[in-house]
């Protein structure tokens, strides 16, 4: 049997990373329907054409993605759906770091670090929430 405290951990940890997933989601939805305010939001022009077509198609893609990977993990009890998020975020900010030191990119040092911070969030709803057996 679990004990109160960490049933309150495991309250917890579902609502930080609901909350996370529910922002993911309508960051996603944001790129499609208002793609301009976002992109700044993130540093960016809206490019044209092709461009932007990419631009809102994969962000908006990564962004709803990685939301619906957590509140499958969230509703199914599936670890893996933790960990797919995680990756994904994890990923992104390698990616940012190789883009600054490869590419000459600016270093992104709060989105990288926001992006580290919530993947491990991610990773310790892993270890807090225990997993649902298999059907």
């Amino acid at each position: 049997m679990n004990s109160p405290k960490k049933n309150l951990s495991q309250k917890v940890i579902m609502v930080v990373v609901a909350l996370l997933a529910i922002n993911f989601i309508y960051t996603g939805l944001r790129y499609i329907f208002e793609p301009a305010v976002v992109a700044a939001e993130f540093g960016m022009p809206l490019l044209d054409g092709l461009g932007r077509s990419s631009q809102i198609g994969d962000l908006a893609s990564f962004f709803m993605s990685g939301g619906i990977f957590v509140l499958l993990g969230l509703k199914s009890g599936k670890h893996v759906w933790f960990y797919a998020g995680s990756i994904l975020l994890g990923l992104t900010a390698l990616s940012r770091i190789l883009a600054w030191f490869l590419q000459d990119a600016m270093l992104a040092t709060p989105l990288i670090v926001a992006e580290i911070v919530i993947a491990g969030i991610l990773l310790l709803a892993v270890k807090l929430l225990p997993e649902h057996p298999r059907n």
